[in-house]
């Protein structure tokens, strides 16, 4: 059975979101058809604070055999160049655990996605399309030939990593960003938009 929280949480308030804002480039935004998904898609199947806090024998013992994640505010900071370091111990154990079975599927620039691969120790999945597609998550099934059923998709945003997660049949994991005071405003306003779909499904 997958893991539900019976007291979801979302962030608290806008507030910490809109502190400061980075340039740091552009991203694409997922077309409006599959930015307004159901109820479902939009529901993760477990949520905690961090990457740090995931419990990955759990996740195995359930019959889960790859990880993925998203890079910025799940991992890092936004641009953020590396895993934060108080992430890095649980990083490891899921390594020895699932065999290598790790990697980024992000939303990102191509020159963001040449940083991801410089900076972070982890395989970054090519994809012609973005999230919440499912295009790149099959492109990760193909790589470590693992199927959906055997995967978790580890991020910090519902319209793109939950929903891709749960669209492609995957165990979706909600964490909140690590530094979203980081965030540029199109990432705070998409926040905020999340926020209102949370409270108006009661998730």
């Amino acid at each position: 059975m997958p893991f539900r929280c019976d007291a979801p949480y979302f962030y608290d308030t806008l507030g910490s979101n809109t502190r400061s804002r980075s340039a740091g480039g552009t991203q694409s935004v997922p077309p409006l058809s599959e930015a307004l998904p159901g109820k479902l898609e939009l529901r993760p199947d477990q949520q905690v604070d961090s990457v740090a806090e995931i419990d990955a024998r759990a996740l195995y013992d359930r019959g889960i055999r790859a990880i993925a994640f998203d890079a910025d505010q799940t991992l890092c900071r936004f641009h953020g160049m590396g895993i934060n370091d108080r992430l890095l111990t649980n990083i490891e154990v899921m390594r020895g655990l699932f065999a290598d079975r790790l990697c980024i599927i992000s939303n990102c620039t191509d020159r963001r996605r040449e940083e991801l691969i410089e900076h972070f120790p982890l395989h970054v999945v090519p994809a012609s399309k973005r999230k919440p597609s499912a295009e790149p998550y099959r492109e990760a099934e193909r790589h470590f030939d693992v199927p959906p059923e055997q995967w978790a998709f580890v991020g910090d945003r519902i319209l793109t990593d939950i929903v891709g997660a749960n669209r492609a049949g995957w165990h979706s994991i909600l964490v909140k960003p690590l530094a979203p005071e980081t965030d540029p405003w199109f990432i705070t306003m998409a926040r905020a938009y999340e926020r209102l779909l949370w409270r108006t499904y009661r998730m």
